[in-house]
């Protein structure tokens, strides 16, 4: 095999904008597939995911090779325990609102012999690994925190929400309508945890190269939403009509964004720049479609989308297709509305959620869901800009100063900021940070100040500042040259400066130790392209010290290509 390795060190760092901070996401890798070190490594890099937030897990193939399912107390043990533990340990789990799974997850949970009671992974998560009464997730009674409503049961319509926004409330200063003012309060420690898969390659799945296609779709959508192509299909099949109702006032909602939309009778074959499709049917072609644009959403409510075993066009047809986002049950849900995305997860899209975002707004009962594609897409998102102005080298004490955009002169805008991905100033009106170099250890560390719109959606711009720390003269860094040590191995050498030498060295990507050895001018760290798989990294070396001080590197990018 053939392979393409490269080593550059980090020069700098452009600020990203989202709905959904990189830092509130904990993106969970199975170290077992390829497959999923591949995508989760493309994601993380497309995205700006943290190191720190990248969780890899030890998911065998036998949960999720074939129908892909998974029990309840594997789940625990597999998944929810160690990304938890893993989360806590590192000191992120408060800031953490949503999970993104890579590829080679299981999708499908057997919480009962009977299948109509089974729920989906993304449901066992939303529900923080609770099993509820099983009726009301056969029955869709179950309703989710997050659903905006209407349906029978939840008769209001709630404005649209960041996730941020519905955990820690809003501003008094919102107004809401007769009857919503329990929105100020937010939902604190009740706050569900939603998820998506970034893609599904078992059986009947897409290869891992649409998954890429689909990451690249949805970072390429963000502030560029097109104001026309979505399409509702209304026929007199009842996976049209249990929802069909929801269509003309959603249409009204559009127009009010200045969103076009068309209710119409058939797939909107040969159509382009589509952004939306909402349609019921047991079998549909979307490769008839011209061309999806950018970050849309297509899905067809029908009983197997999501069960790869059994016939029926599948969720991930859309994804071949060229769209950013779909849905799909994993068991027959009956033609029953409430566990499908309703009409209004277009309004909330078009109010500047993310893709997840609108998904849970739109899901009365999100048990038996899987929801494919990039999470973090957000064609119609608020863009805001921001910078972080202060030193670079650090060895006393010294206040960072956030610059906004002047056209934000006039917002209201709240601050938090992170040291290497954890949160040490929680949101405020203060848009500064005093940092003393003697509550960090000596070496690189990346400062980080999220600034964000108030309201019920905020946007979010994520600025960064790269800090080397000098208060005992240590520091260590990656040698140019590359060690060939065998079949897919390769040997990194570490310079250390200063009198004082560490005891250890280890070869880390985030928190995740790839190699580790006792330190010897001369020592060699192994890094194996197996082990962290194809796509962009960023690895850095690690020098522990007697008193326990852990110095570290600045990052290096490295791209890992397998080719036949």
């Amino acid at each position: 095999m053939k392979r393409n390795f490269g080593i550059w060190a980090v020069l700098g760092l452009a600020a990203s904008v989202s709905a959904q901070m990189p830092n509130e996401v904990l993106l969970l890798v199975n170290k077992q597939s390829q497959a999923s070190l591949k995508v989760a490594n493309v994601y993380a890099q497309t995205r700006k995911i943290p190191l720190r937030n990248m969780v890899w897990l030890d998911v065998p193939k036998s949960v999720y090779e074939g129908t892909a399912t998974i029990t309840p107390e594997q789940f625990t043990q597999l998944i929810w325990e160690p990304a938890n533990a893993a989360a806590k340990e590192r000191g992120i789990d408060k800031q953490i609102l949503a999970w993104v799974y890579s590829v080679d997850f299981p999708i499908r949970v057997k919480t009962s012999t009977n299948d109509r009671q089974q729920m989906s992974v993304g449901g066992l998560t939303f529900l923080r690994n609770k099993v509820p009464d099983l009726k009301a997730v056969e029955e869709g009674t179950y309703l989710s925190k997050l659903f905006g409503g209407p349906n029978q049961e939840f008769q209001k319509e709630l404005p649209s929400f960041s996730l941020g926004a519905r955990r820690y409330g809003v501003d008094e200063k919102v107004k809401f309508a007769e009857g919503l003012e329990y929105l100020h309060e937010g939902l604190g420690e009740e706050m569900p945890l939603p998820s998506m898969m970034l893609g599904y390659v078992g059986e009947k799945g897409t290869d891992v190269d649409t998954v890429l296609k689909t990451i690249q779709l949805g970072a390429a959508s963000d502030f560029r939403g097109l104001h026309s192509g979505i399409y509702f299909v209304k026929t007199d099949d009842v996976r049209s009509t249990c929802r069909d109702w929801q269509f003309e006032p959603n249409q009204q909602l559009l127009k009010r964004q200045g969103i076009s939309s068309v209710i119409t009778n058939a797939i909107p074959a040969g159509a382009r720049n589509v952004m939306g499709v909402m349609m019921g049917a047991e079998t549909v072609d979307p490769s008839k479609i011209g061309s999806f644009a950018p970050g849309a959403m297509a899905e067809h409510l029908t009983s197997w989308s999501a069960e790869f075993q059994k016939p029926q066009t599948k969720l991930t047809d859309w994804l071949k297709a060229g769209a950013t986002g779909t849905a799909g049950s994993v068991v027959e849900p009956y033609s029953n509305f409430n566990k499908f995305p309703s009409a209004r997860f277009f309004f909330y899209y078009g109010s500047g959620c993310t893709m997840l975002e609108s998904f849970y707004q739109s899901l009365a009962s999100p048990l038996q869901i899987l929801l494919l594609g990039d999470p973090m897409a957000k064609p119609y998102g608020l863009r805001i800009d921001a910078g972080l102005i202060g030193v670079s080298e650090l060895s006393g004490a010294f206040t960072y100063m956030v610059k906004v955009d002047e056209a934000l002169s006039n917002v209201n805008l709240l601050y938090a900021f992170y040291i290497d991905g954890k949160e040490v100033q929680p949101f405020s009106d203060k848009g500064s940070y005093y940092l003393r170099a003697d509550t960090l250890s000596d070496g690189y560390h990346r400062l980080q100040v999220a600034v964000c719109s108030t309201g019920t959606i905020r946007a979010y711009c994520l600025a960064e500042k790269e800090i080397v720390v000098n208060r005992k003269n240590r520091s260590v860094a990656f040698q140019q040259s590359i060690e060939k040590l065998g079949e897919q191995k390769h040997g990194l050498k570490v310079d250390i400066k200063g009198e004082e030498k560490p005891k250890t060295i280890r070869l880390m990507q985030g928190e995740r130790i790839l190699d580790e050895k006792p330190y010897a001018e001369d020592v060699v760290l192994a890094l194996d392209e197996r082990v962290v798989g194809e796509g962009p990294l960023q690895i850095q070396a690690a020098a522990i010290f007697e008193d326990g001080m852990e110095v570290r590197s600045a990052p290096a990018i490295m791209s890992v290509t397998f080719a036949e």
